[in-house]
């Protein structure tokens, strides 16, 4: 029996201030563009099933563009003779138990089976998928994922969880509301046939009979792992070639260039280095970042913008901030908007909302963006 393994779809997800020629933000609609891309992979590979371990949505109250992306990829499945089981990860959670799921949305009209508030076991026929939806209550979760048991009555069981590992490094960074949990969980997971994960964006193992599927877009220069869809064999053993095939799909092109130097130029021309960067790099539409280090404050005001701007036009977007001499440490590649207001200290400790912080901060920065361009 064949089922494929996704995650972290983060629908609705934004960055940047660009639009298309609908007005949607660009960044947004890459996003979409690799769920439809996946749906249109899994109905060729025709598996048994589908689990998505969590963060469907980027948010707990999408918009409409998202949820109609998402019902209507689980249409095309169902049509297929696909069935689907979606867990909560930690973005699609509401933080106030009073609120309202928007996976009863999908549970109506989706075709799909959620697990949200606890976790359920899915019977489909010789498959048991055992959901282990997210709970902001770290401890309450961890318990529900060592409770967990193979059903004896079903030839196939896969345990399915939103989740980080203590022993793992992060590549999402910091999240109001994910769970880490101790490595240890995975051990009494072993019974399972496979354990699908959420939470990580890189694909990657877990123990010997899991794996967490990754996202299907890079959303921060972090991310520079190959995206795509994680087919699993039920039948095979989990130590062979045969257990896990990740099919890659395509995503944007993100490049992050070789650092340069400042301190090694002398009088020589930064601007012309920065420029020279682009040399050998398909550029088009890509997502490009550059670091230069050891920059005095002379040489980085002397630099040319509309030069670099001219050569780098191509790229949907193109940062490369400094480290200027005697400043802070910026190792690295500059973080994303999101990523940095994410460790803003109103959200580590849950005094602000994390969705409506930054949606204000992009709008912002939205303004200020269009009162520049009019000057």
């Amino acid at each position: 029996m064949r089922i494929v393994h996704i995650a972290d779809t983060h629908l609705g997800f934004r960055q940047l201030h660009r639009v298309n020629d609908a007005g949607r933000n660009v960044r947004e609609q890459d996003v979409y563009d690799a769920f439809e891309r996946a749906i249109e992979l899994i109905v060729e590979l025709r598996p048994a099933a589908v689990v998505h371990a969590g963060d469907l949505f980027d948010s707990y109250h999408p918009s409409t563009a998202a949820i109609n992306v998402a019902l209507d990829g689980f249409q095309r499945l169902r049509e297929a003779g696909i069935p689907v089981v979606v867990i909560a990860g930690n973005h699609s959670t509401p933080r106030v138990v009073a609120a309202e799921h928007i996976f009863e949305l999908l549970r109506r009209f989706g075709s799909v089976h959620v697990v949200h508030g606890g976790s359920q076991v899915i019977d489909l026929g010789e498959l048991a998928v055992h959901g282990v939806a997210h709970n902001n209550d770290a401890k309450a979760m961890g318990e529900t994922i060592r409770a967990a048991r193979p059903s004896a009555e079903h030839r196939f069981n896969v345990l399915v969880a939103h989740t980080g590992l203590d022993r793992i490094k992060a590549l999402v960074g910091s999240e109001s509301g994910s769970v880490i949990l101790p490595g240890s969980v995975l051990a009494e997971a072993l019974a399972f046939d496979y354990v699908a994960l959420g939470h990580y964006h890189t694909f990657h193992g877990a123990g010997q009979n899991g794996a967490w599927a990754g996202s299907l877009e890079r959303l921060s220069w972090a991310d520079d792992a190959e995206k795509g869809v994680v087919e699993v064999d039920l039948a095979a053993d989990c130590m062979s070639a045969d257990f896990l095939t990740l099919h890659p799909i395509a995503w944007r092109p993100q490049i992050r260039l070789d650092t340069i130097n400042a301190a090694t130029l002398g009088d020589g021309d930064l601007t012309a280095e920065i420029i020279a960067r682009a040399d050998g790099h398909e550029l088009d539409g890509a997502m490009v970042a550059l670091r230069i280090i050891n920059v005095t404050a002379a040489q980085w005001s002397a630099i040319d913008r509309n030069r670099i701007d001219d050569a780098f036009r191509a790229c949907l977007h193109f940062e490369y901030a400094p480290d200027l001499v005697g400043g802070p440490d910026m190792t690295g590649a500059p973080p994303a908007l999101r990523e940095f207001l994410l460790d803003w200290p109103g959200l580590r400790d849950k005094r602000l909302n994390s969705d409506d912080f930054i949606a204000r901060a992009e709008s912002c920065l939205a303004q200020a963006d269009e009162e520049l361009a009019a000057r």
